[in-house]
């Protein structure tokens, strides 16, 4: 089974940083390039400047949750791929909102959960828990059946090797 924690890298948003010509662009492409194969397409980012927050989108993924395990399932690749894929900025909650509504959502029950601090609750919990796992860098995947864990980007073989293991 996995279970998707959220892991702000930051809990206040910064101005928007560089991108293009940066270790960040060079890091997008290793990515793209390593997941090609695999068809996950990762768009470089096209403006000069990238969000530098992710907590709305963090947010809305348990505010989400809270509905069903099925809509999350829905609502979880699509906020990757408006990043990833096609450089929306996830950190504006209007473009979250969107995404969300997109796949169904009651967004009438979204926005009081939203409102309530209910999907910031989840998050801090879930950053508060990792961080006390020694959690440092996403992505970051635990084996809880060995607490072996892959940090950043790890090749395929790497993951089919820990749950190898984690079978016995």
């Amino acid at each position: 089974m996995i279970e998707h924690r959220a892991f702000p890298l930051r809990p206040a948003p910064v101005p928007p940083v560089p991108f293009k010509g940066t270790y960040r662009e060079a890091g997008w492409q290793r990515c793209g390039a390593m997941s090609a194969v695999d068809g996950i397409a990762f768009t470089p980012w096209p403006h000069a400047t990238m969000p530098n927050w992710s907590l709305p989108a963090l947010e809305a993924a348990k505010c989400v949750a809270r509905q069903s395990d099925e809509l999350f399932e829905r609502v979880h690749p699509r906020l990757y791929e408006a990043y990833f894929t096609k450089s929306l900025d996830i950190a504006d909650p209007r473009v979250v909102a969107d995404i969300v509504a997109a796949e169904g959502v009651d967004m009438t029950r979204f926005n009081a959960d939203l409102e309530s601090g209910a999907g910031r609750e989840a998050v801090v919990k879930d950053y508060e828990a990792a961080v006390a796992e020694g959690v440092r860098s996403i992505p970051t995947v635990i084996v809880p059946e060995t607490g072996r864990a892959l940090v950043g980007l790890v090749d395929a073989t790497m993951y089919r090797a820990a749950v190898e293991e984690a079978a016995g």
